[in-house]
């Protein structure tokens, strides 16, 4: 038996493309299969992880309104940061504007799932085009007192330290030199 579980081929295909097109090859070659979708905590964690699917019209990074889905199964939402906050809603780095971009969105996912019964969310932090620090996630989670009993985790690929978050990610956030440093005194 071959498992078969790959990420995405970011920019290239999904994880579940690439699991097909593999489950195909390896057929051909007469092997049994199972296949799997994989994620880092960016794009395609949702199809990674499953459960019923919701969407919700959001804010995106630079604020237009998009609509996001999200998922949930018994009691545990799943949040894919890059369909509500995603480097993708606004064109890639060239587009992006780092200095305003926002992760509101995500925190109008967070509240959606809560109103909907979540007591545990799950937030994938990749893809996004944001360096805000997750402030305009809070600022639309308001007031956080319905959040009480509410397990609320991210879920990262990195152990990037919070201050150094800038420097890092902001250059493929289309953050320029002066900007990451502006970033970094937030």
């Amino acid at each position: 038996m071959l498992v078969i579980a790959p990420d995405k081929f970011k920019g290239t295909a999904s994880a579940l493309e690439v699991a097909r097109w593999c489950e195909e090859v390896a057929k051909e070659l007469g092997q049994q299969t199972v296949s799997f979708a994989m994620s880092d905590g960016g794009e395609g964690l949702l199809d990674a992880i499953g459960g019923e699917i919701f969407e919700d019209l959001v804010t995106s990074p630079l604020g237009r309104e998009v609509y996001a889905k999200w998922s949930m199964r018994d009691k545990t939402a799943v949040i894919e940061m890059a369909r509500a906050s995603g480097l993708s809603l606004v064109g890639g780095a060239e587009q992006n504007d780092p200095m305003r971009a926002t992760t509101k969105g995500t925190g109008q996912l967070i509240v959606k799932a809560v109103q909907r019964g979540a007591e545990e969310v799950l937030v994938g932090c990749g893809g996004s085009a944001t360096i805000d620090g997750g402030v305009g996630a809070l600022a639309a989670m308001e007031p956080l007192g319905q959040f009480q009993g509410v397990a609320l985790r991210a879920l990262v690929d990195t152990r990037t330290k919070f201050l150094d978050a800038a420097k890092e990610f902001g250059p493929q956030k289309g953050a320029s030199d002066s900007q990451v440093r502006e970033l970094t005194l937030r």
